[in-house]
């Protein structure tokens, strides 16, 4: 069968670190750690696994991190190469071990990617994973069932969905209700993602709300304020004319693709004022009351931090790594709460009820089924135009892509 495969090497690693924005080919190309192959197809594993046929996979910010040499060499205990990418996934149940009962041959399935010490086979539990969040198992650097990996798709021992055939456990199966669309259930991880971080840090009615970044997640957390019909203003701020529109589109209030637009708009609530030190880029007193951060770079980290009204909420969504001459004066100066959001949760409080993540996220859905998600999805690729995959997400401007997936089986 046919899977993408990230094969890392010191050498190829450097090369396009160090050229890749110059010759953007070395993230992808002949020299690239980036490979179309044929491998064997998996096994299951034991009577409590089985086989999924991917039908769409999409393409991750994470996933293009590691394509693009982003993502921070802390992580890189918690990864085993070489990669076979992809984790979000919708698929087509195609082989069931003799244990496995919630699902069947046939049966249209979306997959939680995270290895939680059940998938591991371990008997006891760790503390994360006793509470539900299984994306902070403590065992992610490797235990003696298997090796170092967070993730379906960046641990060697499981193959993730950029390829034709994937082995899971069943705790990890997602069975789709009828009224979930395929593309809306080929998103259903950014989406869970999105809720997550939202459910993390909910706004108030009539709170004022910053939306940093224009990749799928900014929009999952956008999507999420919807669809819990939280009574708040949503600013968006953006880099392109199209995920500006995509904001409009998904009910923002405002929608900007400029900082300076932003810090008009935030100058005309009551009590914000616009301050200059004697070096350095302007403050303010007062601002937005949560910031969510959906980029994790210098400059956004920076714009929400300075963005934050006092004694309030910044959420960091993106994947931020190694952030160099960032001023944490803001931080302690201003009392701000700073909050990490990462995967989502089988224990989620919501409405006095413990839910998965997903449940909540399909009960919302089936509430607002005119709530224009498949809107994001804007490309289609066959694993073989994986180069070209690559380059859409890369050049978002050029393409006017959001969000973009593998169409596989």
């Amino acid at each position: 069968m046919r899977s993408i495969v990230f094969e890392f090497t010191k050498p190829k690693y450097a090369l396009s670190k160090a050229f890749g924005k110059v010759a953007p080919s070395l993230y992808y190309g002949a020299p690239s750690p980036l490979k179309l192959v044929e491998i064997e197809e998996p096994s299951l594993r034991g009577d409590d696994w089985l086989k999924v046929s991917p039908t769409y996979s999409g393409i991750c910010g994470s996933d293009l991190g590691v394509v693009l040499g982003k993502t921070s060499p802390a992580l890189s205990p918690f990864n085993s190469f070489p990669m076979y990418l992809g984790h979000e996934i919708l698929g087509v149940v195609t082989e069931v071990g003799k244990s496995v009962t919630n699902v069947q041959v046939g049966d249209r399935v979306a997959i939680d990617p995270y290895i939680s010490c059940v998938v591991r086979g371990r008997d006891e539990l760790c503390e994360s994973c006793r509470r539900g969040n299984q994306a902070l198992c403590r065992y992610k650097g490797g235990d003696e069932n298997f090796g170092p990996g967070m993730i379906l798709g960046y641990n060697n021992e499981l193959i993730g969905g950029w390829s034709e055939s994937i082995v899971i456990h069943e705790s990890m199966v997602i069975p789709v209700p009828d009224f979930i669309s395929d593309y809306v259930a080929a998103m259903i991880e950014p989406l869970s993602v999105g809720l997550h971080g939202v459910l993390r840090k909910t706004p108030q009615t009539d709170d004022r709300v910053l939306v940093i970044g224009g990749g799928t997640i900014a929009y999952t957390i956008i999507a999420a304020l919807k669809l819990l019909n939280v009574d708040c203003e949503i600013t968006h701020l953006s880099r392109y004319s199209h995920q500006q529109a995509m904001g409009a589109e998904l009910g923002v209030d405002h929608a900007f693709v400029r900082r300076e637009d932003v810090e008009k708009h935030m100058l005309t609530f009551n009590e914000t004022r616009k301050h200059k030190p004697i070096l350095g880029k302007e403050v303010y007193s007062g601002g937005f009351d949560v910031v969510y951060d959906c980029v994790g770079s210098q400059q956004s980290i920076d714009n929400a931090l300075r963005m934050t009204r006092a004694g309030e909420h910044f959420v960091l969504v993106g994947g931020a790594g190694q952030i160099f001459l960032l001023d944490w004066s803001f931080v302690w100066a201003n009392e701000l709460s700073i909050i990490g959001t990462h995967g989502y949760s089988l224990k989620e409080k919501w409405q006095g009820k413990e839910m998965t993540t997903q449940e909540i996220l399909f009960h919302l859905i089936e509430q607002q089924p005119n709530y224009p998600l498949e809107k994001l999805v804007t490309h289609e690729f066959a694993l073989e135009e994986y180069k070209e995959a690559i380059i859409a997400n890369i050049n978002s401007k050029q393409y006017k892509s959001i969000k973009t997936l593998f169409k596989i089986n």
